[in-house]
């Protein structure tokens, strides 16, 4: 049997875009920072928490990342950055040039968090999330869906 670098490269494209579907990770501790991972801008990110377990959040409206900064307490810091860069995190451009620096922020916050603390601070809110499972993890658990 042959097979060529490109067919191996297609299907290894597939596995990935499937296993991001189901919210699966390829190993743990592994975050996905290229610009395909924000098809129309905006803001998402995996992060570790407390427990050793890893969340993945998006924030594509500005509802959603209003209430992100506000369940992680960093509504402040985020408008005085806003004022400083001259940006409006509202703007899914916006949030997808400076996402490195919103992530540093939210970082540690996430880190200090259990999953189970994050699903209360989440409850109610806009706030696209779910925790996140490595292959060789237990059965799937979506807390709150992703659409894409």
């Amino acid at each position: 049997m042959t097979s060529s670098v490109t067919s191996l490269g297609a299907a290894a494209d597939v596995v990935q875009a499937i296993a991001g579907q189901l919210h699966f990770t390829p190993s743990a501790g592994a975050h996905d920072d290229r610009a395909g991972s924000y098809p129309c801008g905006g803001f998402a990110r995996d992060f570790a928490t407390a427990d050793g377990e890893r969340v993945r959040v998006q924030a594509f409206t500005r509802r959603q990342f209003a209430d992100l900064a506000e369940a992680t307490r960093l509504a402040r810091t985020f408008a005085f950055l806003e004022r400083v860069l001259d940006v409006d995190f509202c703007a899914c451009s916006d949030l997808y040039t400076h996402r490195v620096t919103i992530a540093a922020l939210l970082a540690p916050w996430f880190a200090r968090h259990t999953v189970a603390e994050l699903a209360a601070a989440f409850a109610g809110t806009s706030v696209p999330w779910a925790h996140l499972h490595n292959f060789t993890g237990s059965v799937l658990r979506a807390d709150r869906g992703f659409t894409g």
